[in-house]
């Protein structure tokens, strides 16, 4: 996949807020429970001051917030999306297909997934372990990417340009009608999955190669 190293270089913590990779696991872990997590409890699971957890979320300006200020979603979501993850009987949200690739490994959990073919509706399922995807269903199933534009919102700037096709040539007509897109590439369910995994191992190594 000749676009993902490109992907990946923008996607990547070295581009974002000083203890992004911390910050992000451990929000996800948090909203992986189900219910909105408040700044306090968030700096508590981190171990940080209140004012360091503001700064990244000041960067974050994707982030999701009830009307309380709590936070409920930042890649995966308490708010109704099109891409439903199914954790733990619990009913969770993402904001992109790639999304519902790489959370699985990043909250440690096992995620049956559903959605649709954003150019059909047909529906689309698949099951997503912290290791591998199965049962999916069309076995077929593609993803479209595109290059991330270097924007704090990564929300507008990439994930809503990340969608689940039912086949790949569906894919490709859906692609040969949105050109103007950056770097539009159409890749397997499989291909995108591996690319998520990659982009877990760079946040992972991130956080390991932090000195205390």
């Amino acid at each position: 996949m000749k676009l993902a190293p490109y992907i990946l270089a923008r996607l990547t913590p070295t581009t974002r807020p000083k203890g992004f990779a911390e910050f992000l696991v451990a929000l996800l872990g948090e909203l992986a429970k189900g219910r909105p997590i408040s700044r306090t409890t968030l700096a508590r699971t981190l171990g940080w001051p209140a004012e360091q957890v503001a700064a990244v979320l000041e960067q974050a300006t994707s982030t999701e917030y009830d009307n309380d200020g709590n936070i409920i979603g930042y890649v995966l979501t308490l708010r109704e999306t099109s891409h439903v993850l199914e954790i733990d009987n619990r009913r969770l949200y993402a904001w992109c297909a790639l999304d519902t690739l790489m959370l699985p490994a990043l909250i440690g959990r096992t995620a049956r997934v559903s959605s649709h073919c954003a150019a059909t509706g047909a529906p689309v399922s698949l099951t997503v372990s912290p290791s591998e995807i199965q049962a999916v269903e069309p076995a077929g199933m593609a993803v479209s990417l595109v290059l991330p534009q270097e924007a704090a919102d990564v929300r507008q700037s990439f994930c809503c340009h990340v969608h689940f096709f039912a086949s790949v040539p569906t894919a490709e007509d859906w692609a040969s009608k949105h050109q103007g897109l950056e770097g539009l590439a159409i890749v397997s369910v499989h291909e995108a999955f591996g690319l998520g995994q990659e982009f877990n191992r760079h946040l992972l190594q991130t956080m390991s190669s932090r000195t205390p």
